[in-house]
């Protein structure tokens, strides 16, 4: 009995490994992405508004072997997406969800992450939230033990909204960007 309970501890408890363990922790980067928004208007067309936009992103890893790293974050745009002055404008998105981080040497790691967005959409005298999922893939590399750079590329793909007239519009906002983090 002594000697199963010592196996199953042992088989439990937090394995950190090798190449991996350089990844795990608490992050917080300044991120800048150049995004994209398409609005596809019914009645209507296709508007393409591009923008940079500067965010914030938190995220933790923990190591799950010596190359996979499993993870949660959050991201939160500080401005809005509209260049043109008029339509279509996603103000402040942000969003929520998981990562799933390999560690392809000690100082680069790739991952993919699935989440949440939302983001107060707004049309001239008309205002809703919106909603739908998230997606994207990036790498990080270590540049000190702490300090780390990143590069990404997502969609947020939010759901269509209706509007009081019977119109619609129906929202991507693609991303690419890069950040400078910490990791604590």
């Amino acid at each position: 009995m002594k000697k199963l309970v010592i196996l199953l501890l042992v088989l439990l408890s937090p394995a950190a490994h090798a190449q991996s363990q350089n990844f795990e922790g608490f992050g917080l980067s300044i991120d800048y992405a150049l995004n994209a928004i398409t609005d596809k208007s019914t009645p209507g067309d296709s508007v393409i508004s591009k923008s940079g936009i500067p965010s914030i992103t938190a995220d933790a890893y923990k190591a799950i072997s010596d190359s996979w790293l499993v993870g949660v974050y959050g991201n939160y745009d500080l401005g809005t997406t509209d260049t043109s002055g008029g339509d279509p404008d996603a103000h402040n998105p942000f969003e929520f969800g998981g990562k799933v981080g390999y560690a392809i040497t000690e100082k680069w790691m790739a991952y993919a992450k699935l989440g949440w967005s939302w983001s107060k959409y707004s049309s001239p005298g008309y205002y809703q939230w919106m909603n739908g999922p998230s997606y994207g893939i990036g790498a990080e590399y270590l540049i000190t033990k702490n300090l780390f750079a990143r590069v990404e590329v997502s969609q947020q793909n939010y759901k269509t909204l209706n509007w009081g007239d019977g119109s619609s519009d129906k929202v991507n906002i693609n991303s690419y960007g890069a950040g400078l983090g910490w990791r604590f």
